[in-house]
């Protein structure tokens, strides 16, 4: 059963310059503004051996609604177990799993100035059906964007006594996903960044690339290395 989650802003005008500047933030309504979210309790579940979150710690973070309102400075988590935005109500420490279809963007902000960016994005295909929508952290946003799945998945068992019984756990790991978005809007998709594979989504382009990874001394298998190479790809004409 869905929970409304209730984050409510008071803003009190106390003279005509203090309501311009409230103005500038959220849209022009009463005194008071309320921004709803939608989701429900959020249970972790204790089989799993290994850490669900990208950000393990509760971080400051907001949220951008499908609606366009903004909900800041809450405490989240994202799951990439499960691919989630689980908000811990500071309240009654209650955590909630916030529903996906109303959230657009949401940021992780480590510290003043620097945040990690996330949006909501579906990277169904024409012929290959309608896909649920995933969340990706934003990494480069141009003519060659590339945004990364940071997904979490099982990836074995293993059996281990615990409380005076033999247990099976599912071991989990990170298992990155990259997505290229071109400049037609479709996607192309790795999942492990290698040289190889990545030259196979551009068979055209294989002399140009290659050659720009060997003068660039790039290793594309590293993920830093992999960024710089797509923006490269956006510094030339392709």
């Amino acid at each position: 059963m869905k929970h409304y989650l209730y984050f409510s802003f008071l803003v009190i005008c106390i003279s005509m310059h203090a309501q311009t500047n409230v103005g500038s933030v959220v849209p022009p309504r009463d005194s008071t503004f309320t921004a709803k979210l939608t989701g429900e309790f959020f249970y972790e579940g204790n089989k799993y051996l290994g850490v669900q979150y990208f950000n393990d710690n509760w971080t400051q973070g907001d949220i951008l609604l499908s609606s366009g309102e903004m909900v800041s400075n809450v405490s989240l988590k994202y799951n990439g177990l499960f691919d989630e935005v689980i908000w811990m109500n500071t309240s009654n420490f209650g955590k909630f799993k916030v529903d996906k279809s109303f959230v657009k963007e949401f940021w992780l902000k480590y510290e003043p100035g620097s945040s990690i960016h996330f949006k909501r994005i579906n990277v169904s295909e024409p012929d290959n059906g309608q896909q649920p929508d995933i969340f990706v952290e934003v990494v480069i946003e141009s003519r060659f964007s590339l945004f990364i799945q940071r997904k979490i998945s099982v990836v074995g068992t293993e059996t281990l006594y615990r409380n005076d019984a033999f247990r099976e756990f599912e071991t989990i790991e990170p298992t990155p996903v990259y997505y290229i978005k071109l400049p037609s809007n479709h996607y192309l998709k790795l999942n492990k960044i290698r040289r190889r594979a990545f030259l196979k989504l551009f068979p055209e382009k294989k002399k140009a690339l290659t050659k720009m990874i060997r003068v660039n001394d790039l290793n594309v298998s590293v993920e830093s290395d992999f960024v710089k190479l797509i923006e490269l790809m956006n510094k030339e004409v392709f």
